[in-house]
């Protein structure tokens, strides 16, 4: 009888054929590796090297989870690029790249094998393909997406983080809307456009969201995780959502947290809380630092495509 274990490590197996990924571990809450592989293709002193970082980084899920912290950085180490990633709620999928990869080419194979691990853990008598897809074919895809959120909680930068990898400490409040464009390479053959509509927060443009929310099929809500009241108002932005939402067969909505780099007043379970309910994805940021950033937007063009890419 093939196990959970048996099923997790020919996944690792599958997913270490991805270019550019040396090691990949499962782990649990508690910082115990439920699977664990390295490529073939590493020299014995490396597979060593790469085990002892798995098993380091699996330590520091223990720490950063029993602090309950939120986990799911890039980190670069001698051994190469780490990559934290959520498996639901019980595991976290470690990735190791190789030194100075493109991490943003690897980021969209870490939602899918997430995903596949989150199903396998929680149905673990589903029977369910192992192969990851092969996204060979050259695909293009298009979304309007808008941005939306109280004033100050740092959109604009987001946005400015995520084309321009550049962070300004004086952005000024948007007037009305910015649009902007983005094409986001999920591999060498897939590619997804955003266009990007960067809507003003403030309470008196609200008629005028109206008009620039009309046609869009995904949306990113950002709060501040040091102003609550940001956090309690993303019931009102999801109100202004709902025609939109019912205008789209399938509509995509991420929640994001920003400004991780501050003593936060919201908490990682609060907000992680309020998105399972929602049955949204989350993740937190720093527009400043950059952390998560790529990630999240990331996140974003793999759940609008996931259903289309074979």
């Amino acid at each position: 009888m093939t196990t959970l274990g048996d099923k997790l490590n020919t996944l690792l197996e599958n997913y270490l054929k991805i270019p550019n990924i040396r090691a990949g571990a499962i782990v649990d809450n508690d910082g115990l590796m439920m699977a664990s592989s390295i490529t073939k293709e590493e020299e014995e002193l490396t597979i060593a090297a790469c085990g002892g970082a798995l098993a380091t980084a699996a330590e520091r899920i223990k720490d950063e989870l029993s602090g309950g912290y939120h986990l799911g950085a890039i980190v670069s180490s001698e051994q190469g690029e780490f990559i934290f990633t959520r498996a639901g709620d019980q595991a976290v999928l470690i990735t190791l790249a190789k030194p100075g990869s493109d991490t943003d080419k690897i980021l969209p194979w870490t939602y899918i094998v997430a995903e596949k691990i989150q199903q396998l853990i929680d149905l673990e008598n589903l029977d369910l393909s192992l192969e990851l897809p092969k996204m060979t074919d050259p695909q293009k895809f298009n979304f309007k997406l808008v941005v939306l959120g109280d004033e100050a909680v740092g959109k604009t930068s987001l946005i400015r983080r995520f084309i321009e990898k550049s962070f300004k400490q004086d952005y000024k409040s948007t007037i009305g809307v910015s649009i902007l464009n983005k094409t986001y390479d999920l591999s060498d053959s897939v590619s997804v456009t955003l266009n990007i509509w960067d809507l003003a927060g403030q309470a008196m443009f609200r008629n005028i969201r109206k008009t620039y929310l009309e046609g869009t099929q995904s949306a990113v809500l950002v709060y501040d995780v040091t102003r609550p009241a940001s956090f309690e108002n993303i019931n009102h932005w999801l109100d202004e959502l709902q025609e939109p939402m019912r205008a789209q067969s399938r509509f995509i909505v991420m929640l994001i947290g920003n400004k991780i780099d501050l003593d936060r007043m919201v908490s990682f379970d609060e907000a992680k809380n309020f998105s399972k309910a929602l049955k949204i994805p989350y993740l937190e940021t720093s527009a400043k630092t950059g952390d998560n950033v790529d990630k999240a937007f990331g996140a974003l063009c793999y759940h609008l495509i996931k259903d289309s890419v074979r």
